[in-house]
């Protein structure tokens, strides 16, 4: 019976030891991936940081073109795309006006009724 007993006893303590083994990984794991959870959002912080860095030197170039201050051909063909699709999406806009029975203000471009006479936004008369 003492025998028994005393298998019993080591096999709980070997399964006490098991068992605290376990949770120790399991802590360790769940701390690893906090961590790298984490690093990973620090990453997507950084990365929209340099895509908006990216959007203000398009601008800058863009604002330069506009002023005759690019040379660069490439630069340029580059902004006179973006004036040809500028200019496709005010002629969409325009559309979705006139299908509205709407008009723009002449000042703010803000939507109004077509028979507004002042701008309900800026107030400027039309």
């Amino acid at each position: 019976m003492e025998v028994i007993l005393v298998a019993i006893k080591d096999n709980l303590y070997k399964i006490g030891k098991y068992l605290e083994n376990g949770a120790s990984n399991v802590a360790v794991k769940s701390g690893t991936i906090i961590e790298t959870t984490k690093l990973s959002m620090e990453i997507s912080s950084d990365e929209k940081m340099i895509r908006d860095i990216y959007v203000k030197i398009g601008e800058k170039i863009y604002n330069d073109y506009k002023e005759n201050k690019i040379s660069d051909k490439n630069l340029i063909s580059k902004c006179e795309e973006i004036n040809h699709l500028q200019k496709e999406i005010n002629s969409i806009r325009k559309q979705i006006l006139k299908i509205n029975d709407k008009k723009a203000c002449k000042k703010c471009g803000a939507e109004m009724e077509r028979r507004a006479t002042y701008c309900p936004k800026c107030g400027k008369q039309q």
